[in-house]
Formats: structure tokens, C-alpha cells, sequence
């Protein structure tokens, strides 16, 4: 649960959070209670050799998973997660997609840093056409789409888990909408991410966080330390892409049970 803070700093605090980290055995806990912050124009790069762990962070922050105790506090926005889906259902079109999202979320539109026309324009050079419905969108387009639109919607705290999403916008299609979120995180915009993309870490984020197994802080600090560090204790090399928890971005945003083979299905 999100509460406001008494003050206008930090930007949002974990105060006495306690998470699972254990796929398999619930009683596994973090060691000891985060009270770690992220401030005002921070973006933070999260690093665990526990997937599970780091998904468990992202899933809290977005709402789907509930931590063991504690609590998030902020007086702030949280994004939906970064590239996703935004909660729109395949057989509205382009433009109608936009136009419920904008009703509901019309005032960060006025903050944001990117004008609708810049958002359409990008739409425009990858030639697509926003009167179709998003389900006959290629898969191309469709990445392009949602991480644009993700981009435009300009929240206090962007969330940015590890997926095939966050991996598309740093491929060779997606070079315009880094633009984009370069923009939007020059204006002020927090960011957290779980990425493994050392190049996603470099060109978004100035701050690195190196945690333990059981979430212990090894390192907090500069960005280019936490990912030395993080290679040094093997965290990047030691997960296995058979072991790998994908983010859910469908209609069934559950704490799935680890028991499930399937756990979590890109779009």
C-alpha cells in the first residue's frame, strides 16, 4: 500500500519492507528491512543475482504483489511498467487507445516533457496507422506503440521491470523513443529498473544498487561502481535465461503461484 510522506523529500521510501526471497518457500525473507529512499531525479538501477527477488521489488511497486511487511511511502505517481501494455484491451485502434488513457490520465499529459504531437509523429515514421485496432498491429508496431505510449505518460516515478519490452526499446528500431525518455528523465523524471541491459544502465541511469541473495545492501552509490561490482560477484553471468522471470503485462496482473509452469506471458 502507498502512503504519503510527511515531507517533500525523499521522492519515495521503503519504510521497514520486508519481501519473499524464495520462489519456492514463502518463509524465505529479505535478511533484514529495507529503509532505503530514492530521491528527487534519481534514477535507480536495481542489481540481484535473485530473480525472483527482483521481480517481487518491481511486482510491489506496481501493484501486483503485496510485501511480507512494511510499506512504500510516497506523495507521488507511479508508472505502469515501462514499454507495457498500459491496460489496454487489443481490439480498441490507436487513436481509441490514446483517448481512454488520456481520460484517465489527462494531467500527466501537461506535465509531461513530450507533446501528443511528438508522440504521433514518432507513430508516423514507423508507419502506423492509428485507426486500426492494436491486434492487427504487427509485433513490430505493437512493441513500438505501447513503449511510446508508456514514454508519453509522464508519472513522478517511471517503473522499469527486465522484459521483451524493455529489451525492444534498445534495439535499432526503437532509437527515437530513447530519445524520448532521454527527454522525459532530463525533466525530471525518477526512475527504478531491475534491467540486465548494461546499456540501458549507462545511457538512463546515475545511481546503482548492488543487493544480496536475501536483499542485503552490498553497495549504494555510483552507477559505474554498482556495475563493476555486480560483475565481480557474478550477478549478470549466473542467471540462467531458463530460470528467468518475465514480467506479466496481460489482463491477469496476479501473484501467480510459483508452482504454475508458465508463470508470466509477454503480450
Amino acid at each position: 500500500m502507498l502512503n504519503s510522506l510527511s515531507s517533500a523529500e525523499p521522492i519515495l521510501a521503503f519504510d521497514e519492507f520486508v519481501l519473499r526471497a524464495d520462489k519456492t518457500d514463502s518463509s524465505v525473507v529479505i535478511s533484514s528491512p529495507w529503509n532505503w529512499c530514492l530521491d528527487p531525479g534519481e534514477q535507480l538501477s536495481v542489481m540481484t543475482t535473485n530473480s525472483f527477488l527482483s521481480y517481487q521489488l518491481m511486482a510491489t511497486l506496481s501493484g501486483l504483489v503485496e510485501p511480507i511487511s512494511g510499506e512504500v511511502l510516497t506523495q507521488c505517481n507511479l508508472s505502469w511498467p515501462l514499454a507495457g501494455q498500459g491496460g489496454l484491451h487489443r481490439s480498441l485502434t490507436v487513436d481509441n487507445g490514446f483517448e481512454f488513457l488520456s481520460s484517465i490520465y489527462g494531467d500527466t499529459l501537461e506535465r509531461s516533457h513530450i507533446s501528443s504531437g511528438e508522440f504521433f509523429d514518432a507513430l508516423k515514421v514507423r508507419e502506423i496507422d492509428t485507426s486500426i485496432p492494436l491486434k492487427e498491429l504487427s509485433t513490430g508496431q505493437k512493441n513500438f506503440f505501447f513503449a511510446a505510449l508508456s514514454i508519453l505518460f509522464s508519472f513522478d516515478i517511471c517503473i522499469a521491470p527486465h522484459s521483451s519490452y524493455l529489451l525492444y526499446l534498445m534495439s535499432k528500431d526503437a532509437t527515437l523513443l530513447r530519445s524520448l525518455l532521454r527527454k522525459q528523465l532530463d525533466g525530471g523524471l525518477c526512475m527504478i529498473t531491475d534491467s540486465r541491459d548494461i546499456q540501458f544502465k549507462r545511457q538512463f541511469c546515475n545511481r546503482g544498487m548492488v543487493l544480496g541473495p536475501l536483499g542485503e545492501v552490498i553497495f549504494d552509490g555510483v552507477l559505474d561502481e554498482a556495475i563493476a561490482i555486480s560483475k565481480q560477484n557474478d550477478m549478470l553471468e549466473k542467471r540462467a535465461e531458463a530460470d528467468e522471470i518475465k514480467f506479466d503485462y496481460g489482463e491477469k496482473l496476479t501473484n501467480l503461484s510459483p508452482t504454475e509452469e508458465d508463470l508470466f506471458n509477454d503480450f
